[in-house]
């Protein structure tokens, strides 16, 4: 009977750390839904920047809906621009631990004349310098996204 019950005892650890790692890959599934539509985000961005030689202010301004919440998918509420950096916010059907979180995509021009992007909370591109023009700069904006649901390119 002891023997019984010790068994049963590590099959109840065991099953407690296997939810606990099952929510972490939930969530960061959650969290990659956010960055597809943010990526979607970008090539308006971009084209915008390359036609007027300035970063987008808003959303009208990259030739998207003025509406942030007019992309929205079954875990982000909204994918707003500002000053060319893209905010994605999670709301809707999201797991509570990020429920009105945010991440966001930054662009910089890199030395070589390209637009590239700085995800979360990673690191600012080495040479590259944020978008602006005609008095609007791209700002990064931190995460609000725990860590650990960030994938690697996303974090520091």
């Amino acid at each position: 009977m002891i023997e019984l019950m010790i068994v049963v005892a590590i099959i109840g650890i065991l099953a407690s750390l296997a939810i606990s790692a099952y929510q972490t890959y939930t969530v960061r599934a959650m969290v990659a839904e956010g960055l597809n539509m943010g990526a979607g985000a970008k090539v308006p961005i971009v084209d915008a920047f390359n036609q007027t030689g300035l970063p987008p202010a808003d959303r009208a301004a990259a030739g998207m809906t003025p509406l942030a919440t007019d992309t929205q998918g079954n875990y982000v509420s909204q994918v707003s621009v500002e000053d060319g950096r893209v905010t994605v916010t999670f709301g809707k059907n999201v797991h509570p631990a990020i429920f009105g979180d945010t991440i966001s995509f930054t662009p910089y021009m890199s030395g070589l004349g390209s637009i590239i992007w700085r995800c979360g909370a990673a690191s600012a591109p080495g040479g590259a310098t944020e978008l602006s023009g005609g008095g609007v700069t791209s700002v990064h904006l931190a995460p609000t996204v725990e860590l650990r649901y960030l994938p690697a390119s996303c974090r520091p």
